[in-house]
């Protein structure tokens, strides 16, 4: 496969999984309407939980595993998930003077995203 159609490939999955997350959060926080950062640890939880899952699948799948590797774990997910928006998060809650809120963000959403992907993983285990 040529760097080109990886990047293609990439760039598609990239795509989807951005606007699916601005879909999310969009429809997430005004049903929320709260400081802490419940939309995206929405998202970052899904995204490890499906993560972990077609990570599974793709691995016992034959065939077109480098392409749906490139397409679904590179492109969507990193896309879908993102570090760098609950960083700025964190250091918003931080910098407002809202310590403990910080801290309950970064450890509910280590653990929540490690939790859901080995679950995921776990479930996928025993489908596939």
């Amino acid at each position: 496969m040529s760097v080109l159609h990886q990047i293609i490939l990439v760039s598609l999955g990239g795509g989807l999984g951005a606007s699916s997350r601005y879909l999310m959060m969009t429809y997430l926080e005004p049903q929320l309407n709260i400081r802490f950062p419940y939309a995206l640890l929405s998202v970052n939880v899904l995204g490890s939980f499906l993560c972990g899952m077609f990570f599974v699948v793709i691995v016992s799948m034959t065939g077109m595993k480098e392409q749906l590797r490139l397409f679904l774990l590179v492109g969507f997910f990193g896309a879908f998930t993102t570090f760098a928006t609950f960083s700025h998060d964190t250091v918003r809650l931080l910098e407002e003077g809202h310590l403990v809120l910080g801290v309950l963000n970064v450890m509910s959403n280590v653990f929540a995203c490690l939790m859901a992907y080995w679950l995921g993983s776990l479930l996928a285990k025993q489908v596939f």
